[in-house]
This record gives C-alpha cells, sequence and structure tokens, in this order.
C-alpha cells in the first residue's frame, strides 16, 4: 500500500521539479505545464500545444491548361484571340493563433509557444498537396502542326521522328497520318521516349500529343448533307 501511495507522489513531485528547472520563472509556463490541482489535466493541455504548434501550409495547386477548338470560320483571318491567362492559385498557410483561456497569463502567441516548448512540445509544419485545377481556354483550329509540334517536349521528337515513317508519314507535321494512327504509335513510341525523356516530359507527350490531333479534327470541314 505504501509503494502504490509513494509513486503518484514521487509522479508529482518529479513533475513538479521539471516545472522549476525548465518552465519556471513566469505564470504562463505554469498555466501549460504545470501539475497543481485545479488545472486541466496534462494531456489536455499537450493536446492544445500540438494543435497550436501544428502549422499546415496548403502548396500550390497544379494547373492543367485544356485547349478546346473550333473551327475557323470562313472569314477568319487565322488569328486566335489569346485566351486570358488563368489566375495561379497562391500558396496558403494556416497558423494558429488562438491561445487556451486557462493560458491567458500568457502575453501573446509568442509566449505561449515558448510555454508548449517548454512542454517539450516543438512547432511542426505539414504540407498538404493541393487538388489538381484544369483550367479550359476556347482556340481557333489554325496552323495545328505547328501548334503540335511546339506542344511535344523537344526529347520526344527525335523518337518521333525515326518511328513514324513506318507509319507512312511525311514528317512531325503530318498530322492526318500521325491521328489516324495515334493509338499504334503511342504504344510503339513510349520505350523511346521513356529512355529520352524526364518523367515531367513523359507525362506531357501524349497530352500534348491529342491536343494536336483535337486541333486537326476541329479544322477539318464540317460534312454537309
Amino acid at each position: 500500500m505504501k509503494v502504490s501511495m509513494f509513486l503518484p507522489l514521487a509522479s508529482l513531485a518529479l513533475g513538479s521539479v521539471i516545472e522549476q528547472r525548465a518552465c519556471a520563472g513566469n505564470n504562463c509556463n505554469r498555466a501549460v505545464t504545470g501539475t497543481r490541482e485545479g488545472l486541466l489535466p496534462l494531456a489536455s493541455r499537450s493536446a492544445d500545444c500540438s494543435s497550436f504548434q501544428a502549422t499546415t501550409v496548403t502548396a500550390i495547386a497544379r494547373t492543367v491548361t485544356v485547349t478546346s477548338f473550333v473551327a475557323p470560320e470562313p472569314t477568319d483571318d487565322g488569328c486566335a484571340t489569346p485566351a486570358k491567362r488563368a489566375v495561379q492559385p497562391r500558396q496558403v498557410t494556416v497558423i494558429p493563433s488562438a491561445i487556451p483561456t486557462y493560458a491567458s497569463a500568457c502575453n501573446d502567441a509568442a509566449a505561449y509557444a515558448s510555454a508548449c516548448n517548454c512542454f517539450g512540445i516543438p512547432p511542426t509544419t505539414t504540407t498538404v498537396r493541393a487538388p489538381r485545377v484544369s483550367v479550359t481556354v476556347t482556340a481557333v483550329a489554325t496552323n495545328c502542326p505547328q501548334i503540335a509540334i511546339d506542344a511535344v517536349p523537344s526529347c520526344a521528337y527525335e523518337c518521333f521522328a525515326d518511328l513514324i515513317p513506318s507509319y507512312g508519314c511525311g514528317g512531325l507535321d503530318d498530322l492526318p497520318c500521325q491521328c489516324a494512327n495515334f493509338e499504334a504509335i503511342g504504344i510503339e513510341v513510349t520505350p523511346c521516349v521513356v529512355e529520352a525523356c524526364s518523367h515531367a516530359d513523359v507525362e506531357a507527350i501524349f497530352p500534348a500529343a491529342a491536343m494536336g490531333c483535337d486541333c486537326y479534327t476541329a479544322s477539318l470541314p464540317t460534312p454537309t448533307a
């Protein structure tokens, strides 16, 4: 019985010593880390500190631009109206600033954070990946071969140039041939572009090629009844 009574008393005494050694000198520290009667449980105050010390950073959203092509009007001079540039989302940082009421002795956020540090709870930062944002722009389907060539990363040019003659295509600007064999060319060219290009470029190649074919398809005359 004496041993069982001694352990809680020893724990309380040890907490008091820690408070005196590491966090003594002001009422702010005592309110946050103290062990005297009348204070909230240590676990509750520890959880409050953990929440306060946590900073959440939401990374800049990755914007993917999707181009929708429309057929040129008969009087179109071939110049598409430039699309407005999408406003890029900015990085958002959320820093907790609410001090618990029981820590009113802490004059400001810095004092409360210092007491939490004394409690053994340092600041932490968590970065949250933002969702992908898609932006759709409309463009007139003119000069499609050059649009396709400009959109495809240059690291893939040689891969396509070496492959497409086997499909009867005259060159990188031969969209009718390439688009007619789009899937087959895509499958066969993949090993080459994976070796020649970075991961980011590989991810961009096929959407860029598909955009060129979308442009070519939109530029075709509308069938008449």
